[in-house]
């Protein structure tokens, strides 16, 4: 199968084309999520009341790629706010409770 010339090449660290992760410029930032201003202002200042990170680890956690929300090896990303609810529940009660459980959230033990 040839690969399709209208799609994006991406090109991986080492060079080579990974022609099923998706376009880096494609994912969700980082640093904003996909929530309003508000959501993503309660959500940190939650976090930074409990002694956690933008992403709802401990202080000082380290991260390969410097975010937990994009996995290198599959180029499939996470939404911040979906990251940190899947981890922290009662962070999205704080912050958005009017809006249920996200359908896309990760399931919680």
């Amino acid at each position: 199968m040839s690969p399709d010339a209208s799609a994006p090449a991406v090109v991986a660290s080492g060079g080579e084309v990974a022609p099923s992760a998706q376009p880096v410029d494609q994912h969700p930032s980082p640093t904003t999520g996909e929530g309003t201003p508000e959501e993503n202002a309660c959500v940190d200042r939650w976090l930074e009341e409990r002694q956690l990170d933008r992403y709802g680890s401990p202080e000082g956690t380290m991260y390969a790629g410097g975010t937990p929300l994009f996995d290198e090896r599959t180029g499939a990303s996470t939404d911040r706010l979906v990251f940190v609810y899947g981890r922290h529940a009662d962070a999205r009660s704080a912050c958005n409770p009017d809006a249920g459980p996200r359908p896309d959230a990760p399931a919680t033990k």
